[in-house]
């Protein structure tokens, strides 16, 4: 079972070997938000199984990954048996799937008649640091939304928690308990809004201390300060959510403020998340990364997210993109009995 103890990234992703293509990880509770594991956090447990496999093959690294989330997690022991599609010189594809229920203490692992299929992925892998061929600029590098957000001194944030330009996004104490994959971050968001519309820019670094490395990334960009709605809210809209007391009796500026406590009652679980690496971080890791997130449509229940990572001097490290939806955050606290397992 995962331990109720706060576990570090690198603790909580350990990968076990049990055949060629099995291997076994345990779902720590200090990632989940309510009951469920983060999505980000159980794809990032995938993909260090998936970069093990392919380490002795020369391609420790993951260059795309295209994840589904068809099944709830739980905590507690996974297993992830992975498919070699095609293992190449370069570049090899992999398929793999994440199991969880009436998992087996040895081969086959898992019984199919019982195990879930929790999470699927496809996934090209690499090395990072070896891959070469022609580079030249684009014209995205000269536009406004490639500039790199400045920030004074980020030991001024790690000590003050703010500078004259950024604060950290503090989770509500009443939510510390349901949201426990928030409290693993600290996120450093515009003090005075959106540097641009509708547009989420922050500097992020974990709160354990350890550096941010590859096998993060999947983590990075499925996490997001509880208030990220507030910053890709259209302008009209953050101007009534921000409206001065004196308009507090207004009955537009009450019904959007209502609307917005109640989004402390909902849950955004990803029904599909991709990823595409663009260079490899240090071996050492990072202490920040840079991370900007951006909506085009959130309706009727869903929404898309475009995620943006870039390292302090500015170089792109990854793209990310989700289809996600908004439901009750109750139907994400009740405990999943089905996921018992013996492994």
């Amino acid at each position: 079972m995962a331990s109720d103890k706060a576990a570090s990234f690198s603790e909580a992703t350990k990968v076990e070997q049990l055949d060629s293509h099995t291997y076994r990880v345990s779902l720590n509770n200090s990632f989940c938000i309510g009951a469920v594991p983060n999505g980000g956090y159980a794809s990032a447990c995938m993909l260090a199984a998936a970069n093990k496999h392919l380490g002795a093959h020369g391609q420790p690294d993951t260059l795309t990954a295209h994840f589904e989330y068809p099944n709830r997690a739980s905590t507690g022991p996974a297993v992830v048996i992975v498919e070699d599609v095609k293992l190449g010189r370069q570049i090899s594809t992999l398929h793999l799937t994440l199991w969880q229920g009436g998992l087996l203490s040895q081969t086959p692992w898992v019984d199919r008649s019982v195990s879930r299929r929790i999470v699927l992925a496809y996934t090209t892998h690499t090395n990072l640091r070896t891959f070469s061929g022609i580079s030249m600029p684009t014209g995205y590098e000269v536009t406004p939304a490639a500039e790199l957000p400045s920030v004074s001194d980020f030991e001024a944030l790690k000590t003050n928690g703010a500078d004259e330009v950024w604060e950290e996004s503090k989770l509500p104490k009443a939510y510390v308990s349901l949201m426990p994959s928030l409290t693993n971050w600290r996120f450093y968001i515009p003090r005075k809004g959106p540097l641009s519309p509708g547009v989420l820019d922050m500097w992020i670094r974990l709160a354990s201390g350890e550096p941010i490395t590859q096998g993060t990334l999947a983590y990075v960009v499925d996490s997001f300060p509880h208030n990220m709605h507030t910053f890709l809210a259209a302008p009209a809209l953050r101007e009534l959510l921000n409206a001065p007391p004196e308009r507090s009796n207004d009955s537009e500026v009450k019904d959007i403020r209502q609307r917005d406590q109640q989004r402390a009652e909902m849950w955004f679980p990803t029904v599909v998340m991709n990823i595409e690496a663009k260079m490899a971080l240090p071996d050492e890791g990072t202490e920040w990364l840079a991370v900007r997130v951006s909506s085009k449509q959130i309706k009727d229940g869903k929404f898309d997210l475009e995620v943006l990572v870039r390292d302090a001097d500015g170089e792109v490290i990854a793209l990310s993109h989700h289809v996600a939806m908004i439901l009750n955050i109750v139907r994400n606290t009740r405990k999943n009995g089905s996921s018992k397992a013996s492994l």
